[in-house]
């Protein structure tokens, strides 16, 4: 994603579309695992609204990009994704107004959904993750875990 499709993506006054931008960027290349790492913790804050326990439609191309960090960057930047989508899963919720929104290709977006079926396509990532020891290995295991009890959708229903 560029700079403008995260401009281009609805949310409330607080969705921080520049910061998203510039934080996955710096997911592309980055400098260090450290750096990384910041960045996906910069990218996290600015799709969701930490204080409130929501999310932006922007959470659902970031869940894309830290997916991928989780593929492909052991380590702290590893660790911080696998850290964020425990907290996201079932705890956190749609921005009021936010859950559900016209995508890229005009087609609507269930925000949950959407990022719940990102996160079960990388089922064999976390899979693997999972046999692996240290703290990447146990945060996998507990991400499958949700995955197998449930639905996050069924979840934020139920609130």
């Amino acid at each position: 994603m560029d700079s403008r499709d995260w401009h281009a993506l609805p949310g409330p006054t607080w969705y921080r579309p520049a910061e998203a931008a510039a934080a996955a960027g710096d997911l592309d290349q980055p400098a260090s695992p450290d750096d990384a790492a910041s960045a996906v913790r910069r990218l996290a804050a600015a799709v969701v609204n930490d204080h409130a326990g929501t999310l932006y439609p922007a959470a659902v191309p970031a869940a894309r990009v830290l997916l991928a960090v989780v593929r492909d960057l052991p380590g702290k930047p590893r660790g911080a994704v696998l850290n964020t989508l425990l907290d996201w899963w079932g705890c956190f919720v749609p921005e009021p107004g936010y859950d559900r929104y016209r995508g890229h290709d005009g087609e609507p977006v269930d925000l949950i959904e959407a990022i719940e079926r990102q996160i079960r396509g990388a089922a064999g990532t976390l899979r693997t993750l999972a046999c692996s020891d240290g703290d990447a290995g146990k945060m996998a295991e507990d991400l499958l875990a949700h995955l197998e009890a449930g639905s996050w959708s069924d979840l934020v229903a139920d609130d």
